[in-house]
């Protein structure tokens, strides 16, 4: 921890704390276990509509990886779906207590989105941007999160600035 002024005790900046890999995680019944074995691409907040609904919350918070990345054990019920924006996406669902662990997008096979909440300890996620705030519940607006437009999501130049202030992974 770092003093912050010497009124309060502030944590560290993300860029110095190390974080160990493998980040292990899983479902809410425990059934679906996975291991994320290198460091995330991107770390981002979603207002829309299908995630406030998909997830039962404000907002979800989502880590872009490889898929070569993550490995997971137990019982994953795939759900195909189409996106409000036309998108195809394969969700995995643990087929036990159907909570929410990863998706595929059909267009980039190679890459996964997983939700951070499933860490084990998420306590280092921490997003470099938020998107269809138009759409946010107002209190769950992150002060001192950029708002970026969907339609000018970049995922690579965003992943670039997410490793610039993101932790180490060993």
């Amino acid at each position: 921890m770092v003093n912050c002024l010497g009124l309060v005790a502030c944590p560290e900046p993300a860029s110095l704390k190390v974080v160990s890999l493998p980040q292990p995680g899983g479902c809410a019944c425990g059934a679906v276990r996975y291991r994320l074995n290198a460091a995330p691409l991107l770390a981002f907040v979603c207002h829309c509509h299908d995630c406030q609904t998909r997830t039962g919350s404000a907002f979800s918070l989502t880590l872009v990886i490889r898929g070569a990345d993550f490995r997971h054990d137990g019982p994953v019920e795939p759900l195909r779906r189409k996106t409000r924006s036309g998108r195809e996406v394969k969700d995995g669902h643990c087929a036990r207590c159907r909570a929410p662990v990863f998706a595929r997008a059909l267009l980039a096979p190679d890459f996964m989105s997983l939700r951070a909440g499933t860490l084990e300890d998420a306590s280092w996620v921490a997003p470099i941007v938020q998107t269809f705030v138009d759409r946010a519940i107002p209190w769950a607006v992150i002060p001192g999160v950029r708002s970026v437009p969907w339609n000018g999501f970049d995922y690579v130049a965003l992943g670039r600035e997410w490793a610039a202030t993101a932790p180490r992974f060993a």
